[in-house]
């Protein structure tokens, strides 16, 4: 990947033919010094994440039955995680417009068919006004994709999650409301935003199982890619880097023994969940795009798809009113951006070098041999580096002794208690 890049406009009086076709004005700067038309940067940005789903076709298709028949193969269905940002928004854009040309050129079937989930977080108040019309929004400007919201409080039912790790909240609450309270008890800005992105994954992958999907893709790009895999590391899980970052299945979350309500506080527990997948493939086909070139890409469809995106998603150099608030996601989100403007090569060499590690075990398992996985992020259990870590700090907790407390990863276990 060529990352010696600069994206600006050209500026008037700066005319030359684009490098790729000959045939129209450059209006972009691309990478390695090339001017290319708005068409040709459309067709690159497209070509990037077609080549990934390629990829994850490759690696998920069901073989063909020797004995049955050689018809065409049954096409994938993709959850793709909408949260209304730049890079999910191009995401979605790009697949809307793929299926459209595979059906202008007469395919009665695409290769691959799409729902969108976006979740809403209906812990802050007030919400509804601003996200409703943002989703309706979307649904005018999509009107052929399916569109499906779910409320992050939703997490509240689902077993995955052992909700005794979290704090408690009072059963009589409204869901919205429970959550809130439970969020608003952790230590820090951190550890909020931590969770609530922990949640918002659990609805994603819940959703992907229900709604019999082959995968579940993720609109990242090298930016936010870097982003978290520094985020991640400094909050302590880098151990399941391999999953959070890289491309591959990832294993389904699941606690056996948690409580089926938002706090456990009853002391009802469920039984074992069984999943109809041990794993789930988790794809960022947009990978290998720069933040900045997403925005560009949005702002040349027809028509622009930037007045869909919130203004605070796309100015990661704004100024700081106050720093008191600032999650480490914050903070490395604006150091990213900034360095991307001027060193995209320095964020590609980040996401570049952590798509070298290696997964400890096969795609059905994320921990150790003995398979234990953490009770809110679902990643494995790094039983002697969690140790490790605790040693060095000085601070080490005997979770198993503490009635009952729940396993967790060492980076979970600092979001929830300090």
């Amino acid at each position: 990947m060529t990352t010696s890049a600069t994206f600006p406009a050209a500026t008037a009086g700066d005319s030359r033919p684009c490098n790729r076709c000959k045939e129209h004005e450059g209006i972009i700067d691309l990478r390695g010094a090339e001017r290319v038309c708005q068409s040709c940067f459309a067709y690159y940005v497209s070509t990037k994440a077609v080549k990934r789903l390629e990829v994850l076709q490759r690696e998920t298709a069901a073989p063909r039955s020797s004995n049955g028949p050689k018809g065409p193969r049954k096409p994938q269905r993709y959850l793709v995680a909408l949260s209304c940002g730049p890079s999910s928004t191009a995401l979605l854009h790009v697949l809307t417009e793929n299926v459209r040309q595979q059906r202008a050129r007469g395919q009665k079937t695409a290769r691959f068919e799409y729902v969108a989930a976006h979740v809403v977080d209906d812990t802050l108040s007030p919400f509804s006004s601003s996200e409703d019309s943002t989703i309706d929004a979307y649904r005018e400007r999509f009107p052929d994709a399916p569109l499906l919201t779910f409320p992050l409080s939703s997490a509240l039912s689902l077993p995955s999650i052992d909700w005794v790790a979290l704090p408690s909240a009072s059963n009589d609450l409204p869901p919205a409301q429970r959550l809130s309270s439970i969020l608003h008890q952790l230590p820090s800005a951190t550890s909020r935003a931590d969770i609530r992105r922990l949640l918002t994954r659990h609805v994603l992958i819940s959703t992907a199982q229900s709604q019999h999907c082959d995968a579940l893709l993720l609109g990242h790009s090298t930016t936010s890619l870097a982003e978290l895999t520094l985020t991640e590391t400094a909050k302590g899980r880098g151990y399941s880097l391999p999953w959070l970052v890289n491309d591959g299945a990832v294993p389904v979350p699941r606690s056996p023994n948690a409580p089926n309500i938002s706090n456990g506080n009853s002391g009802d527990s469920t039984e074992p969940s069984t999943s109809p997948s041990q794993s789930l493939p988790v794809y960022s086909p947009l990978r290998e795009l720069f933040r900045k070139e997403l925005l560009t890409y949005l702002s040349q469809t027809t028509p622009p798809l930037t007045d869909l995106v919130p203004a605070s998603s796309t100015d990661a150099g704004g100024a700081v009113v106050s720093h008191r608030d600032q999650s480490i996601d914050d903070v490395l989100s604006r150091y990213f951006g900034e360095v991307e403007a001027s060193y995209p090569s320095v964020v590609a060499n980040v996401v570049r070098t952590t798509g070298k590690l290696r997964r400890p075990g096969e795609t059905g398992q994320a921990g150790g041999d003995d398979g234990q996985t953490c009770g809110l992020c679902g990643m494995g259990l790094d039983e002697l580096g969690d140790e490790r870590w605790r040693g060095e700090i000085g601070d080490r907790i005997e979770t198993e002794a503490q009635g009952g407390m729940p396993k967790l990863c060492y980076g979970c276990e600092r979001s929830t208690r300090g």
